[in-house]
This record gives structure tokens, C-alpha cells and sequence, in this order.
């Protein structure tokens, strides 16, 4: 008999344990007739935990059979599930499939559970790989997917529909799709005395087809504290404004290219991230504790202090006299030595050096990194013996000597450095041990008083003696300005956030306390009563990607990217109507085409660049990847890596989308319509049927003697380039609306090819 697999409260089951299986058989609806499979009998701890639940196996089956309506799957799998810290009701669990009887594919498959007391829905997956083909052109809109999903809810489990709302405050309506796989996930949040309840909910997904692939309930057993007075929204909209501490940084979005890869923005972050009690009005931090008060950070030196050495870089045997000069290391020996020309810290000359306790064990070692120039310590660590005994509990140290202890050690290892590193005062957060046996003191680096985009030093310090364990500095290669430029004052940036958010009253759970935390750890079925504070919190507008304000313009830029946003996309003027105004939408969408004055002018010729930009948007999941470092050489002499088109024209060379032969491409100039068609078939992954352009043939008239003859019959005979009977013009420029339309067939014809055979790809 083979063992159970017991993972905390779950218990995990196999079909034939619904006993008996003829009863259960017959009580399940023909979609699940099939194959049971064979498995040994319920053991005494899991009858004990099932006999405590409301629904028996065959009842619970009963119940999740009629969410399979499809004949012929095999009853794979169930499991039993107890109540727990994270799912604070009984559940079973049936799992259904169909394989491929040559190689055991999964074909479709079902998963479904029940809650064991209440018998409603919790959770639902469905996979069918015969919809993984779907027609880019029958893909579900995001519309239609929200209306799929709110029926699923309202028929499959009308109770919590009843008591949840679709919140669509947190994420933005997302971009129309690319291609057909695509999914949209809707949540609903519990609702309490017309309050939500963001812990609760349901999370329902609906694939491309507009089926629901996924359904999921989290639902706590939860008290809910009302207070005896509660400020009204009003109160809280001022109170959140008077109370919002906007901090000013340096930031380096990391997706930035060319010249400005290590250009860094001055911004401000979003300053409203903190609750508000609902009753006294004071600002709470995520843990629903009162909001301690910034403090300003304590400089590790006032000054620059000189380098501990200067010229050339050290040599291995000038590098291991150093570090014994730095280092406590009389009782190890030297193992290893390496040597960094261009280390990552700023390409800087980097040694090092590992060494083991001479006669210990293997984790008896010192490891430290340092400048061969400088000698600025980077990073030191030791290793200990594992103690015989058990660890004994944390000391209460001095805070205060153990933090002016550690900046002690920055000026003495790394001074060239300690003017820019500050002691931010974290007040609780610094009393607690970072672990059992170890505390943490963390430096923060500042340019000139403002927070860096990069920089940092940690220290560990054994919680028994105090002995520094650990040493690690960590700055990064980007340029700051020598001054501070002008910028907004913290009270524009307040309400530039402000514009930008919207206050609402919500139930938060309240985190566990120290002796529910402590049983839930050593009682995994354990299920600790929950209680839920009313509060206040702030939401911004939503959108595709995390945002900053720029401190210099008052600009949104993208915190990836850099580039400059506009968090609400004018409607273009001239674009209503248009009969390409759908597919003009999608590339605007996209940001492939830019509004002059307004307009976003269909007649106007589409630039090379615009429609490199577009396709390789597409090829890249709406993307503009790969981003290219500066290290890159320019393909083209006039798309340089500073140029808004260099990732995607690099991009598209990689791809074989472009003659990387030229010496230019001209970027902004029109592209004509043969240019487009070899492109398209490019794109299409066709490129090597052109190398036998004599097997087409083709009415139009006019391509005879054309560079790309076999492309431009490829691509109208697919139905992509639009032309006429016997016409194609081959040098004709391209209409943004042509462009547009092309595109969006483009993209419905590759859904088309990527199910062919691949003998006719590249």
C-alpha cells in the first residue's frame, strides 16, 4: 500500500476513495462518465477530518460534476482540504481530463472545488487545447470577457455575487490584444455594510474565447469593527493631503537606452501609500500601525574623506597584504583570488579574496571583495560553525551603539563613499532582529540630500556578541547631477498626486498577533480568529505601467521606461467615423502613431520607422523589447542609439525584418507600399519562398521588375496589402489608414500561419 502524502491540513485522495463508487457513479451527471482510477482506501486521518465536515465525497462530487459538461473525461484525482490560516473552510477538490491515447497529452481537463460545508463553487480551472488556435479575429473584446465573467459568478455562485463588487479601480481597461491568447482577470471584492473587504474576493479569468479558464474564492471567517465615530470622506480627503509625506529621489527607470541609460530623473512616488484610521483620522502604516514620524537622515560623514590608497591598481600579492592589513585574518588561509577588470560597481577594478579557517569546517571562511585602486571595502562575510546547541534567542543590544558602530566601519572601509551613505532612523523596524541570531543596520545612499536612484550598505551583526557578520556596499554606475535642479515644492506634488487619486473607506484584516502567529506556525490547521479595521486609503488612476511625477517638468514618466505619459490618451479629433477608425485606434493605442494638433491625420504617409516600431511592437507581446544597451552598434548610420526608433529597428534586424546591408534607413521618411509587402512576409516568417520568385505568378501588371516581386504577391494574395484588380504601385507611399488596415489583417493572418506547417517558415 503506498503512503499517504499528508501536506499540512490537506489530504490528498485519488477517485476510486469515493466509496461507494458505484453510488457515486450514478449520482454523477454523464459528463463525467469515464475511467476511475485505482487507489487504496481513505486512512484513519483523513476519515477523522472528512467525518467533520457537512458534505460527504459523493455529495461534494455530486455538486462539482455539473461545472464538466463534456462526456468522455477520465475522474483523474480528488483531495481533501481542512480548514486552515489561509482558507478558513473545509473544501474537496475533483479533478477531471482527457489525454491523447498516443502520448498521453492532456487534451482538456477540469478542476473543480466545493466548499465541504456550504457546497458552494471556491475554485474552477478549465484548459482545452483545442481553443489554443483560436482566430486572432475571434478573440472575445475585454467587454464581452467582463459580461462572461459576471454571468459565471452570478449563475455558478449567486451568493457571493451578491455580497461582492466588481472593482476595476486597481487596473486599467488593458490594451486591445495582439494576438489570441490573451485573458482577462476581473476581481470581485467582498462588500460589507457597503465597504469593501480588498482581502476577500473572487478572482474569475476568461481566456480569448470568452470561456471562463479560471475561478477563485478567498473568503475569511472575519470580525468586523465598527468604529463608535467615523470621519466622513470629506475629513479623510483633507486629512490624507495634510498628512502626505512626498519623498523627492533620484530615479533610473530600467528599461532607459541609449545616452540616457544612466541619466537619472528627479521624481516624486506616489505619497499617499499610507491608511487612515477611520475613527481618529491618524495615518496608519501597512501593518495598521501608527505611522512613525520621518526622521532625517544622519550623514556617516560630513564630508568626503580621502581614499585609503591611490595608484595603480594592486596586484594579486599587493591585493593579499592588503587584505591582511584590513582584516582580522590570522587564523585562515587564502583559497581563492579573483580579479575584476570592469567589475558591475561603476566598471571598477574589483579583487576578490576567499579564505578558510585553517583545520575547520568548510563553513569557516572569510569572503571580502575590495577596490584595486581605492581600496574601498565592498563586501566582507563570515561563516561560522553551526552551533551544537540550540540557537539561543536575540539579546536586546544597544540600537545606538550598534548603529554608530556600523557607521564607524563604513568610514574606516569604504570613506570614499561614507559621505554619501545616511543612517535612516526606521525607528521599530531597527529594534527587531533581521533574523533569530542577527541584526540589520541599513545605510541609504543620498546625493546632496536626496535619496539615490541606487546605493546602499548593510551590516549583520551576530545577536549574541554583537560581532559584525556580514558587509555589504552596493552602488550602482548611473550620473547625478552636480546641484539640485529646480524642481516642484512637495506641496505641488501633493496635488499633483491628488489630481490623480481618490479617497475611499475599506475593511483591512489586522495582521496576527504574536501568539496566533506563533500557533499558526506550529499548528498549520490552526485557524485563528480574524478581526478587520475600518480605515481610509488612496487609490491612483490606474494604468498600463507604474508611473512617477517628474519633479523638474511636473511630467508622468513611466517608472521602466522614462518616457513621458499621458495618463488620459486624448480621442483623437478626426478619427470617429473614419473607415478605418478601428484599426487606426489599435496602432494609436500603441503609441505607433502620434496626434499632430489633435488629429490623428489617416491620409498622412506612415514613416518607415512608425511601421518598424508597429510590427515589432506586435512580434514582442505590445512591447518594445529587446531594449539594446549603448554597447550596441548602430545598424544604421541615421538610427543611432539615441534615436525614439533604435530598439525597435535593432530589434527588427535581429529578426531578418530588415536588409541590415544598407548603410541607411531613413527612419522618418514614407515607406512605400513594396517596402511594406516584403516587410509583412518577413514578418510572416516567409522570407526564403522569395528566394524562388519564378513559381508565382500574379495579374498585377505593374511589379514586374520590382525588388520584391514575390513578396508583394505574397502579401496580397494572403489579403494583407491591400490592391486593386491589376494594380499594385509598388512605389506608392502608405496612408496611415492603409498602414492601419494592413497591420490588423497582418495580425490576423499570422494567427492563421502560426497553425500551418512549419515547412513553409523560416
Amino acid at each position: 500500500m503506498k503512503p499517504w502524502i499528508i501536506r499540512s491540513s490537506s489530504f490528498v485522495l485519488t477517485a476510486s476513495l469515493l466509496l461507494p463508487v458505484a453510488q457515486a457513479h450514478a449520482n454523477t451527471p454523464e459528463a463525467t462518465a469515464g475511467k476511475i482510477v485505482a487507489s487504496p482506501q481513505l486512512n484513519g486521518a483523513t476519515l477523522a477530518a472528512t467525518s467533520k465536515v457537512k458534505l460527504s465525497k459523493e455529495a461534494a462530487l455530486t455538486l462539482a460534476a455539473k461545472f464538466v459538461p463534456t462526456s468522455g473525461l477520465t475522474l483523474s484525482n480528488v483531495s481533501f482540504r481542512s480548514a486552515d490560516n489561509w482558507r478558513s473552510f473545509p473544501e474537496w477538490s475533483f479533478g477531471w481530463n482527457k489525454k491523447d491515447a498516443k502520448n498521453e497529452k492532456v487534451l482538456l481537463s477540469y478542476s473543480v472545488s466545493i466548499n465541504a460545508n456550504t457546497g458552494e463553487l471556491t475554485s474552477y480551472s478549465h484548459y482545452d487545447q483545442s481553443r489554443s488556435n483560436l482566430p486572432y479575429a475571434k478573440r472575445v473584446s475585454y467587454a464581452d470577457a467582463r459580461a462572461a465573467a459576471e454571468q459565471f459568478l452570478k449563475k455558478n455562485n449567486p451568493g457571493k455575487a451578491a455580497e461582492t463588487r466588481l472593482y476595476l479601480r486597481e487596473l486599467p481597461e488593458p490594451k486591445t490584444p495582439l494576438t489570441a491568447d490573451v485573458s482577462y482577470t476581473f476581481r470581485f471584492v467582498r462588500v460589507v455594510d457597503d465597504v469593501l473587504f480588498p482581502d476577500n474576493g473572487v478572482d474569475i479569468t476568461v481566456n480569448g474565447a470568452g470561456i471562463v479558464s479560471d475561478f477563485s474564492l478567498l473568503w475569511n471567517d472575519v470580525k468586523f469593527e465598527k468604529p463608535d465615530k467615523q470621519i466622513s470622506l470629506e475629513e479623510a480627503e483633507k486629512l490624507f493631503q495634510e498628512q502626505a509625506d512626498p519623498q523627492l529621489s533620484y530615479l533610473l527607470p530600467w528599461e532607459r537606452t541609449g545616452a540616457e541609460k544612466d541619466t537619472v530623473t528627479l521624481g516624486y512616488q506616489n505619497p499617499f501609500t499610507f491608511y487612515l484610521d477611520a475613527q481618529s483620522g491618524k495615518a496608519l502604516n501597512r501593518s495598521l500601525k501608527p505611522r512613525g514620524e520621518s526622521k532625517e537622515p544622519v550623514a556617516v560623514s560630513s564630508k568626503p574623506l580621502s581614499p585609503l590608497r591611490s595608484g595603480a591598481a594592486l596586484s594579486q600579492e599587493e591585493a593579499i597584504e592588503w587584505a591582511k592589513k584590513t582584516f582580522d585574518l590570522g587564523k585562515y588561509e587564502l583559497r581563492s583570488a579573483n580579479y575584476s577588470e570592469r567589475e558591475y560597481r561603476g566598471n571598477r577594478p574589483v579583487w576578490e579574496l576567499e579564505y578558510m579557517e585553517k583545520g575547520k569546517e568548510n563553513d569557516n571562511y572569510i569572503y571580502v571583495s575590495f577596490d584595486a585602486v581605492t581600496g574601498d571595502v565592498y563586501s566582507y562575510s563570515k561563516g561560522k560553525s553551526k552551533r551544537d546547541e540550540e540557537e539561543k534567542p536575540a539579546k536586546t543590544l544597544d540600537l545606538k551603539k550598534l548603529q554608530a558602530a556600523a557607521m564607524e566601519t563604513v568610514r574606516k572601509w569604504t570613506p570614499t563613499s561614507a559621505h554619501q551613505l545616511y543612517l535612516v532612523d526606521r525607528a521599530e523596524e531597527e529594534i527587531e532582529p533581521f533574523q533569530a541570531n542577527q541584526y540589520r543596520i541599513t545605510l541609504g545612499r543620498y546625493i546632496n540630500g536626496i535619496a539615490a536612484a541606487s546605493g546602499s550598505a548593510y551590516l549583520y551583526y551576530d545577536a549574541q556578541t554583537g560581532e559584525l557578520l556580514s558587509y555589504r556596499t552596493d552602488f550602482g554606475s548611473e550620473t547625478y547631477p552636480t546641484k539640485v535642479p529646480n524642481r516642484l515644492s512637495d506641496d505641488e506634488a501633493i496635488q499633483a498626486w491628488w489630481k490623480e487619486s481618490a479617497a475611499e473607506a475599506v475593511y483591512a484584516l489586522e495582521p496576527l498577533s504574536e501568539e496566533d502567529d506563533k500557533k499558526v506556525k506550529e499548528l498549520p490547521s490552526y485557524v485563528p480568529k480574524r478581526t478587520a479595521k475600518l480605515v481610509y486609503r488612496v487609490t491612483s488612476t490606474p494604468f498600463e505601467q507604474p508611473y512617477f511625477l517628474d519633479a523638474t517638468t511636473g511630467e508622468w514618466r513611466s517608472a521602466s521606461s522614462g518616457k513621458v505619459l499621458n495618463l488620459h490618451r486624448p480621442t483623437p479629433l478626426d478619427l470617429k467615423g473614419h473607415p478605418a477608425e478601428k484599426e487606426l485606434s489599435l496602432m494609436y493605442e500603441y503609441e505607433a502613431l502620434s496626434l499632430e494638433d489633435g488629429k490623428i491625420l489617416p491620409q498622412k504617409p506612415i514613416t518607415r520607422g512608425e511601421m518598424i516600431e508597429m510590427l515589432m511592437i506586435s512580434l514582442n507581446q505590445g512591447r518594445h523589447y529587446p531594449v539594446y544597451s549603448l554597447e550596441r552598434k548602430a545598424t544604421f548610420s541615421d538610427v543611432a542609439n539615441d534615436s525614439r526608433f533604435f530598439s525597435a529597428v535593432e530589434g527588427a534586424v535581429d529578426r531578418g525584418l530588415l536588409d541590415k546591408n544598407a548603410s541607411k534607413l531613413n527612419p522618418d521618411e514614407p515607406i512605400n507600399r513594396e517596402e511594406l509587402a516584403d516587410m509583412i512576409v518577413r514578418a510572416l516568417g516567409y522570407k526564403k519562398l522569395t528566394d524562388y520568385p519564378g513559381m508565382f505568378q500574379s495579374p498585377l501588371t505593374d511589379i514586374g521588375n520590382t525588388k520584391h516581386r514575390a513578396s508583394i504577391i505574397i502579401a496580397t494574395t494572403l489579403g494583407i496589402v491591400p490592391t486593386d484588380k491589376t494594380k499594385f504601385q509598388p512605389q506608392g507611399a502608405v496612408s496611415r489608414a492603409d498602414a492601419a488596415v494592413t497591420f490588423t489583417r497582418f495580425l490576423e493572418k499570422r494567427g492563421n500561419v502560426d497553425t500551418e506547417s512549419d515547412l513553409l517558415r523560416d
